[in-house]
């Protein structure tokens, strides 16, 4: 709770500099579906590339859900709310886990998610708390990422069961998405960019979720700046990784900030490599510091037995009582 607080409060001290920055528009969007109008129709006006644009909802229809009780506050409140509460929830599942992962609220991805009011602290909190899972579906391209670290039927079958729910207050959203999506500003897949196949090291590891959570992250579009790439931090098990990687993604924050964070310059859509080179490289290095085990099903132990050894890995170790 203390920790929510504080983020709650630093979002409304700096909303005179951020203007609520991304949560602006998810409030904007969430205010035109409460007042009966179409969320995906028209768009929040936004600066790009030196001119204004109306950005449409590039969500899917169960973000409003989550959305709504933010919206029918004034945007400030509603911002400092959203990134207070987001935080706090994530900080639980932490300490409730894993509290040697704390460190990672002092990252460069948890302190820009929580600063543009991003869903990404959500989505990795479901990670933490599986019973969550079926939120992952908000931000559908990091909570694809999630399925392959935690394929249970409540994220599988619960973010399905979400997805048509939703189908009965807008019955034609998927297309309005769909054709809101080919307005994007690029969000380039990792795993195609120069270096990036080097994440696919971590199939080393593959019986390890962080290593599958990796591997699907490459493999997914996202904008390169840190904050899609919080769930990442799930890979450092220990306190001294998890500082290890918050350390080194608060330098190349600082590295994008300083080289591209120029007149006429967008740092959000330049940073590719620093990414690549902060976050996904020492996540990687972090894994395979480890050996590959893990719990797999029974039936897939059975499958896996003629398979040679430095392949197929070991289960985990029982966790203790």
């Amino acid at each position: 709770m203390a920790i929510g607080v504080v983020v709650g409060i630093l979002a409304w001290l700096l909303f005179p500099f951020s203007h609520g920055a991304d949560f602006a528009q998810f409030h904007f969007h969430a205010q035109n579906w409460l007042a009966g109008r179409d969320p995906y129709a028209g768009g929040f006006p936004i600066m790009r590339n030196t001119r204004v644009v109306p950005e449409p909802f590039f969500y899917p229809f169960p973000a409003l859900f989550l959305l709504a009780p933010f919206a029918v506050v004034p945007l400030r409140v509603g911002y400092a709310l959203f990134a207070g509460a987001s935080s706090a929830l994530l900080a639980w599942a932490i300490l409730v886990k894993s509290p040697e992962r704390l460190p990672m609220l002092f990252g460069s991805a948890f302190i820009l998610a929580a600063g543009l009011g991003q869903w990404t602290p959500l989505v990795t909190t479901t990670l933490l708390l599986p019973v969550l899972g079926f939120l992952a579906v908000v931000k559908p391209n990091v909570g694809l990422a999630s399925v392959p670290a935690d394929p249970s039927v409540i994220r599988i079958g619960g973010g399905a069961a979400l997805l048509l729910l939703s189908l009965a207050f807008q019955p034609n959203w998927p297309s309005e998405w769909l054709r809101n999506l080919r307005s994007m500003p690029g969000h380039p897949i990792p795993i195609l960019l120069p270096g990036g196949f080097l994440a696919l090291l971590a199939l080393l590891r593959w019986r390890r979720p962080e290593a599958r959570l990796l591997v699907a992250m490459a493999c997914v579009p996202q904008l390169l700046y840190f904050a899609d790439q919080l769930p990442l931090w799930l890979v450092a098990r220990t306190r001294r990784e998890s500082i290890a990687l918050s350390a080194i993604s608060l330098i190349a924050w600082l590295i994008s900030l300083q080289a591209l964070n120029r007149p006429g310059g967008m740092p959000q859509f330049h940073s590719d490599e620093i990414v690549l080179a902060g976050v996904y490289l020492p996540a990687l290095i972090i894994l395979l510091r480890h050996e590959n085990a893990g719990r797999l099903p029974a039936f897939v132990e059975r499958r896996l037995a003629g398979w040679p050894a430095w392949l197929r890995g070991r289960p985990a170790e029982p966790a203790a009582p």
